[in-house]
């Protein structure tokens, strides 16, 4: 899929918070499938930068892990990044 936008697909993920290692570890170990941050204010919540190339992976990973309980909801949002200029 060819894409102008520069900017990574943004997905917010909530988990089990005892699961956040393992959840975290899962992305690591691929290689530049996504990048993940943690919310400073809710340990539950994780932002995923995902490459538009990787994302139909990133979410197989997520289904799978939803499917299984270590992923409560996940919602596909706005990278906050992606700011537009003012003209």
């Amino acid at each position: 899929m060819k894409t102008d936008n520069q900017f990574c697909l943004f997905y917010r993920i909530t988990i089990k918070v005892e699961y956040t290692w393992f959840v975290v570890g899962i992305f690591r170990n691929e290689d530049h499938l996504a990048f993940e941050r943690t919310d400073e204010e809710n340990n539950a919540i994780l932002d995923f930068f995902v490459p538009a190339a990787g994302e139909q992976e990133f979410l197989s990973i997520i289904y799978d892990l939803h499917a299984k309980g270590y992923v409560l909801g996940y919602q596909k949002g706005n990278n906050p990044f992606d700011i537009k200029p003012q003209p």
